[in-house]
């Protein structure tokens, strides 16, 4: 599914603007392992606002976002947060 990413993100980078860096992690040992977590970088939260607006409207992320419900757990809190850089 990554790849798949890659290769829209590649394809069509006008539709990625705003979005500076983009990582995924998966969690090995301690807590809960195999939990996933991503991390987006924008320079504001303006930015990121038009790039999940704008994101979601694509095709092929739509798609992918389909085919992820249905593997991922379903019993797993999906969260998300906003963090400032402070070094």
């Amino acid at each position: 599914m990554m790849k798949k990413i890659r290769k829209i993100m590649k394809a069509d980078p006008k539709f990625f603007e705003g979005l500076i860096s983009f990582r995924l992690f998966q969690q090995e040992y301690g807590g809960v392992a195999g939990t996933y977590v991503e991390m987006c970088e924008f320079k504001s939260m303006e930015d990121m606002e038009k790039w999940e607006d704008r994101i979601f409207e694509h095709k092929e992320i739509k798609e992918l976002m389909t085919e992820w419900h249905k593997i991922k757990d379903h019993h797993t809190p999906i969260t998300k947060s906003t963090w400032n850089t402070v070094v």
